[in-house]
């Protein structure tokens, strides 16, 4: 296929430009052997002379000025490949911020508009699981990444904020609750492998206290359903859920909270990235000041 011959031909138009093999060795910064090797393997396969050498340098043969006339094509597509590859480089693409589906939600909509001030470019969300996101991150799809569980994965974290999760429910609750009470409520919880169970059943093994006793009625899939599903109960049902995700219906009182007596259920969130850019470096060094 010609595409084996592409680095030869530039080799002959820049012999041809310098008129001489060894001026040529020099500009493309390969030996004279190598010029005058590719050159051979051009000329077998085209089946033509191309280069006469004379004392004081080289001329084309007729078969080398016909062939200059579809070289001189190529290197016209050379000159605007090189151009649009460098319109690529330049390209302003988006900054590309992952998070997981509570912190995407509900926690960071009022982040980003200072982030994308702060590094004046245009920003796009997605949203996701936290291990979809560290994937994503890794593969360089995602440039930084809001998540609620930091793993050994070769990224860099950097500690965002403390998410405060609390005790629920559709009907008023005491101002604060023990453990122990869970058990006399309907519980509905979430997915077994959401990174809001993990947390809570760490919380829980710690006091010695097992999920497994409580009253678990349902299982939903997100944070948003779970509000929904606490908020529409005809009957009376607890659950636990990050504090920002119901803030607004517990100021209008269609949702009740209550903290649990002496366990802390706040968590750290994170910042996760690949490598440190200079919009990185921006939204980092604004949330550490």
């Amino acid at each position: 296929m010609i595409t084996k011959y592409l680095d030869k031909i530039y080799t002959f138009l820049v012999i041809n430009k310098e008129l001489s093999f060894s001026k040529a060795s020099k500009a493309l910064g390969i030996s004279q052997p190598a010029v005058t090797q590719q050159i051979r393997i051009l000329e077998k396969y085209l089946g033509v002379t191309l280069f006469e050498r004379k004392k004081n340098g080289v001329m084309l043969t007729k078969n080398g000025q016909n062939f200059l006339k579809i070289a001189k094509d190529f290197e016209a597509f050379l000159d605007i490949f090189d151009k649009k590859i460098e319109k690529f480089k330049n390209l302003d693409m988006p900054f590309i911020i992952g998070a997981s589906p509570t912190l995407g939600s509900y926690n960071l909509p009022e982040c980003i508009k200072y982030y994308k001030n702060l590094i004046n470019k245009e920003m796009n969300l997605v949203i996701k699981s936290n291990e979809e996101l560290l994937e994503d991150i890794k593969n360089s799809v995602i440039d930084l990444g809001f998540v609620t569980k930091k793993v050994d994965n070769g990224l860099n974290y950097v500690e965002w904020m403390d998410d405060e999760l609390v005790v629920f429910s559709n009907k008023p609750l005491p101002r604060s609750i023990d453990l122990e009470d869970l058990k006399n409520y309907k519980i509905i919880c979430r997915e077994s492998n959401s990174s809001t169970r993990e947390f809570i059943k760490k919380v829980f093994e710690k006091e010695n206290f097992k999920c497994d006793d409580l009253d678990i009625v349902s299982v939903v899939h997100n944070s948003t359903a779970l509000k929904f599903t606490i908020k529409n109960s005809s009957e009376q049902v607890v659950s636990i859920i990050s504090k920002m995700v119901i803030k607004d219906e517990l100021k209008e009182e269609k949702l009740f909270w209550a903290k649990m007596k002496g366990i802390n259920l706040k968590r750290k969130t994170f910042m996760a990235y690949k490598n440190k850019t200079k919009e990185i470096e921006a939204i980092v060094n604004f949330i550490n000041s």
